[in-house]
């Protein structure tokens, strides 16, 4: 499944923060399960973050009917910064006269 993903990325040359999970048992009970990290399209770090959510879930102790994986929050190749999206609080100096 991250090989798809990893595909998608590479076509459009974007790289993605998020990975996400979908657990369907076979009640039809659904969980997702997501986790954010720097953008990458690197096969093995997403594949990773995906096992890593999986084992999170009852997914070896419960029968599954469906497991998706998806990737979410992406950038192009040409807009990544070496660290997530940040307020710029440390930036910003206080003005004469506030409280």
């Amino acid at each position: 499944m991250a090989s798809h993903a990893i595909a998608w990325l590479q076509r459009r040359q974007m790289l993605a923060r998020t990975v996400t999970i979908k657990v369907r048992y076979d009640d039809f009970t659904t969980i997702t399960r997501s986790h954010s990290a720097l953008p990458t399209r690197d096969e093995a770090d997403l594949a990773a973050r995906a096992v890593g959510l999986l084992e999170k879930t009852e997914a070896g102790t419960r029968p599954v009917r469906l497991l998706g994986v998806s990737v979410h929050n992406f950038r192009s190749d040409t807009d990544v910064d070496e660290a997530p999206d940040r307020l710029p609080f440390e930036a910003t100096q206080p003005t004469e006269g506030a409280s």
